[in-house]
């Protein structure tokens, strides 16, 4: 076993030789038993474990409140209203619409023109459909190919 490998058996199991894999926990002592790099790495390993260790423990505080919260929650939960169609009405009007009003009016008045303009066929052009003083069929606009697709209608 090499320096590297056993920096990757570390780092992956951590210091204590129970945690390694049987395969590898002999290789891996007898390094640390005859190298003095890997026997520094080794404590240092040794070290980082018992440092997570100490800031792993739980807070007493925070389990306290956890056990508050979960004998709160643990209690039978309150009686559901299933009648919400008999009173749909008054819920309609304790709305609010006051605020929305004017956007709605906005919105509704920008549909009819958008609605307005798409019935009319202004977004064609006049001179392009063969509108001209001695065609003045309507019908060549109307029945004019999609731009896009070139679908017709």
């Amino acid at each position: 076993m090499t320096r590297d490998e056993l920096q990757t058996l570390l780092d992956s199991h951590g210091a204590d030789p129970a945690q390694w894999p049987a395969a590898l926990r002999v290789a891996a002592l007898g390094l640390i038993a005859n190298d003095p790099q890997a026997r520094a790495d080794h404590e240092a390993a040794r070290e980082l474990d018992a440092a997570l260790a100490r800031f792993a423990q739980p807070d007493t505080a925070d389990e306290t409140a956890a056990a508050r919260v979960l004998t709160r929650l643990a209690g039978p939960l309150p009686r559901q209203d299933r009648a919400f169609w008999r009173r749909w009405p008054a819920v309609l009007l304790d709305w609010q619409f006051a605020p929305a009003w004017p956007r709605l009016a906005a919105l509704a008045c920008c549909a009819v023109v958008g609605f307005g303009i798409g019935l009319a066929g202004l977004d064609r052009p006049f001179d392009r459909a063969g509108l001209t003083a001695s065609n003045p069929d309507i019908a060549s606009i109307v029945f004019e190919p999609e731009a896009i697709t070139g679908a017709r209608p």
